[in-house]
């Protein structure tokens, strides 16, 4: 409810500012809201960017002078710190909102979506303590304007990298970069809460329609980065077989028959034996990898540090 009222609100300042004039009545019909409470978001607007940017012009009709103000409220630009107006507009709206980025965002008309998408890629619900927002308007300027940036990550400065977008999943802040390393040639997805300081470069980077659709559609943070897919093979025991056949945790996935034991066999098409870590993580010990050879050493590597680690309390 809290998040349909903050969309409604944008709603309503993207049609004041489309420079028609809006009736009351016509938009309550529109929209679905009642008169009531369209007037209450109106003087919501108002106490926000000032009386005289809304005025009505008669009995129940409203038109706002400037019609760029929801641009500049949605975008940012170089010289004002638009992401604590966008902080504090949704306080406004909503006392006590904290998360102010719900995935719900994709609810908005074209032209917000549009405005959001260019640097947000929100998948889930924020759990996440909101970021510190100066480092935070900071990386949303550098990824609007394409510019290169020094990250201090933890204690280590990171140079010349290129943020590329800001993404929320599974409770976490995180940014997508590209930096000078040759480790998934360069790729590299970093926790948002653990950069310190950000300097925004003068020098600007292009990101070709490759790197952009990889971001969209990966489906870990591990995926590989200018990769060749290669298969991988798992079996699952019949204790958990039943969630493979109701769910493709990842899009390739593939039953493609049974072992002589019973368990079922499954194929994935995986860019880095990363991916499936999780994944055996997750099911061990109802899932074991038949191939390839390197993915079953990197996670046996995984259950032996694990019994060391164990044997340190014994």
């Amino acid at each position: 409810m809290k998040n349909k009222k903050i969309f409604e609100i944008l709603e309503l300042l993207d049609e004041l500012t489309s420079g028609r004039e809006v009736l009351v009545k016509n938009y309550a019909i529109k929209s679905g809201l009642s008169e009531r409470t369209i007037r209450r978001y109106i003087q919501d607007l108002r106490e926000f960017f000032g009386e005289d940017t809304i005025f009505s012009i008669s009995q129940g009709s409203y038109i706002c002078k400037n019609k760029e103000l929801f641009q500049r409220f949605v975008a940012p630009n170089e010289r004002q710190d638009e992401s604590e107006k966008l902080i504090d507009m949704l306080h406004i709206i909503n006392p006590g909102f904290s998360k102010f980025m719900p995935h719900t965002y994709k609810k908005v008309d074209d032209k917000l979506k549009k405005e959001l998408a260019s640097v947000f890629l929100i998948k889930g619900s924020p759990h996440e303590q909101s970021p510190n927002l100066k480092i935070f308007g900071l990386i949303q300027k550098a990824i609007k304007f394409r510019r290169y940036c020094d990250l201090t990550y933890n204690e280590t400065v990171l140079k010349n990298v290129k943020i590329i977008k800001i993404i929320y999943s599974k409770g976490n802040w995180q940014l997508a970069t590209l930096c000078d390393t040759h480790e998934n040639n360069g790729y590299k997805v970093l926790r948002l809460c653990f950069i310190k300081d950000v300097v925004i470069k003068k020098a600007q980077f292009y990101i070709d329609d490759y790197t952009e659709n990889f971001v969209r559609n990966s489906e870990t943070f591990m995926d590989g980065y200018k990769k060749e897919p290669y298969e991988c093979v798992v079996a699952v025991s019949p204790n958990v077989a039943k969630y493979f056949e109701q769910k493709r945790f990842f899009h390739s996935q593939k039953i493609v028959g049974k072992c002589k034991n019973g368990w079922v066999k499954i194929s994935y098409e995986i860019t880095s034996d990363e991916m499936m870590i999780m994944q055996l993580r997750r099911w061990f010990p109802d899932m074991v990898v038949l191939s390839p050879i390197s993915l079953r050493d990197n996670f046996s590597k995984i259950l032996e540090n694990y019994n060391k680690s164990l044997n340190e309390f014994d």
